[in-house]
């Protein structure tokens, strides 16, 4: 009988098997909604590396360099390259710099300047095909609308910075 007396009972296994659903219910929304607002910061911080390094490149080589969002969605991800014949499309003989993908579940839209490619000029201002100026606002979101909006605000002399905002739909 002394191996009854050190042995769980039904009660004791529905107690932890009750705690551990309650931690769980807890957890696992609270791990879930990290996890995609990282992927928000993750696709933010991508894309402004990228337009850093498309800016410096384009003052080193001397070249225009675009970072050019892939079938015109940012969403699909992006590639850095040196635009040598101007016409912001890459051909075979222009080195590509840089490709991402963007995170899973992350929309990003740019505003009408900037909703397809971000355009660097040997003095690092940005600058579009037609040669006015390219300033504007590309946004960074979750798809479920919970996590905060990242956006990243293009000055017309080509800097690039990051604005967090409230929570809401793109």
């Amino acid at each position: 009988m002394p191996f009854l007396s050190r042995a769980f009972t039904l009660i004791d296994l529905l107690t932890c098997v009750a705690l551990a659903s309650i931690l769980l219910g807890i957890g696992v929304p609270a791990l879930m909604s990290m996890v995609h607002d990282q992927r928000v910061r993750s696709a933010s911080l991508g894309l402004l590396q990228s337009a850093m390094l498309a800016r410096n490149e384009s003052i080193k080589r001397r070249q225009p360099v675009l970072v050019r969002a892939r079938d015109k969605d940012w969403s699909k991800g992006w590639e850095v390259f040196v635009d040598l014949n101007d016409n912001a499309q890459r051909e075979p003989h222009e080195p590509l710099l840089a490709q991402r993908s963007a995170p899973g579940g992350v929309i990003i839209k740019g505003n009408s300047p900037v909703a397809h490619y971000l355009r660097y000029t040997p003095t690092g201002q940005t600058k579009r095909l037609g040669g006015a100026f390219q300033a504007g606002t590309v946004t960074i979101c979750h798809i479920n609308g919970k996590q905060s909006v990242r956006r990243l605000v293009l000055s017309s002399v080509g800097r690039l910075r990051s604005v967090a905002d409230k929570p809401g739909g793109c």
